[in-house]
């Protein structure tokens, strides 16, 4: 298919093993679609820093961090910092919009312990529905 996408599909998922079984599972834990690309990149800007907030909350806005708790790095990059990190730069932003420019997907996957969190956004093109006439059935037609 050619042409310009003309919706994104944007979704946050989460994998990781079923204590107890073995398997590992995906879980979405939101999804949506959009017409805009920019409505798309703020949506996973968005969700993105929802979950790491789910998982840690930010220590620079949170209200129960004191100023002695607050380190000047993170010793051990974790997946709540990196999802804000990608959330927060410019740099990432930019080769977003030009991968979606080009309708190629965008997709950042963090790896949590035996987890990982995956974002994306899938361009989805014009879709041309071929549906044959229709004829109704009739004994001049047989």
């Amino acid at each position: 298919m050619s042409g310009p996408p003309v919706s994104y599909l944007c979704y946050v998922l989460v994998e990781g093993p079923v204590h107890g079984s073995g398997a590992v599972l995906p879980y979405i834990l939101d999804a949506t679609r959009t017409r805009s690309r920019e409505t798309a990149l703020d949506w996973l800007r968005q969700r993105g820093r929802w979950v790491a907030d789910r998982l840690d909350p930010d220590p620079a806005v949170s209200p129960w961090v004191t100023a002695l708790m607050r380190m000047g790095r993170v010793p051990v990059p974790d997946a709540p910092t990196e999802i804000r990190v990608w959330c927060e730069d410019p740099g990432e932003d930019r080769a977003a919009r030009a991968r979606l420019d080009r309708g190629v997907p965008v997709s950042v996957v963090i790896p949590d312990g035996p987890d990982r969190y995956t974002l994306a956004i899938c361009p989805q093109r014009a879709r041309v529905l071929l549906v044959q006439p229709y004829f109704p059935l009739d004994a001049k037609r047989r």
